[in-house]
């Protein structure tokens, strides 16, 4: 049924049993849908309702289908367009860029050279030597003219002239100079070095009062100190002294050596 209700002639055609085909699905949806389901018809409701699920699944199948063997003669024919039309003039768009591109890229890199030459000679007729060209970030284009470009790097110099002019006049010169060197940032140069001596100034006074601290005279008052001075005296134990007598035997050299110790250690002996 639905093969024949749907076939591959001219799309005006299809469209025409699609219309015919609507109104069967129309009155077929509508049969369905009015149903009552209950515990006896819910069988019967659940079978239409698998057969009108079959019936789409076959209208899908066959509009995929006719959808294939309609576009399969544009498919076929965009290829040969491709081969013949496209491809030629795509091939022909990328050799003429690449020409092109070779062509402008010599003249930019020209452009740039003469650009970088004259930032060399400005620079070192301000008698500035830690600047590079690419610090400048000149964007050099075709269409940029040559003045606009100097000026470009005319006014990169001349504002880092201005900035060595302030640097001289600060009180850390040489620091702040160090510090300019690495960033081309005059307010960031001047503050890193304020605040590093500034640190440096804390830290001194800290010091000093420190040693102050540690120096400061202690003051103890008359009456303590008297109390210190008249604190009692620990009197040192006196050990009784007691008489050993005793004879030695032994050679004559043995017998000094023992005289000598006795009167090293502090013995009183007859």
């Amino acid at each position: 049924m639905i093969k024949d209700l749907m076939q591959i002639k001219q799309l005006p055609v299809i469209e025409e049993q699609l219309k015919n085909v609507s109104k069967v699905i129309d009155e077929r949806v509508k049969n369905a849908t009015s149903l009552v389901c209950t515990d006896e018809t819910v069988k019967a409701v659940k079978e239409i309702r698998a057969n009108l699920n079959k019936d789409y699944k076959d209208f899908e199948e066959q509009r995929k289908m006719i959808k294939e063997q309609i576009l399969k003669p544009y498919t076929d024919f965009e290829d040969v367009y491709k081969k013949c039309v496209a491809d030629k003039f795509r091939n022909a768009d990328i050799t003429l860029k690449g020409k092109i591109e070779l062509v402008e890229k010599e003249l930019k890199d020209k452009k740039e050279q003469e650009v970088k030459d004259y930032f060399e000679e400005y620079k070192t007729a301000n008698n500035i030597d830690f600047i590079t060209y690419e610090q400048a970030r000149i964007n050099v284009t075709l269409s940029a003219s040559m003045k606009s470009l100097k000026e470009q790097v005319k006014q990169f110099i001349d504002k880092i002239v201005d900035d060595l002019k302030l640097i001289d006049t600060q009180e850390h010169k040489t620091e702040i100079l160090v510090e300019y060197r690495n960033t081309l940032n005059i307010s960031n140069a001047i503050t890193t070095v304020a605040n590093r001596f500034k640190a440096i100034e804390e830290e001194k006074k800290k010091q000093e009062e420190f040693m102050k601290e540690s120096t400061k005279t202690v003051i103890i008052p008359k009456e303590e100190m008297q109390e210190i001075l008249q604190a009692p005296k620990v009197e040192e134990k006196q050990e009784d002294i007691l008489i050993l007598k005793f004879t030695v035997k032994g050679t004559r050299t043995k017998l000094k050596e023992l005289k000598e110790f006795l009167k090293n250690g502090g013995y009183d002996y007859e």
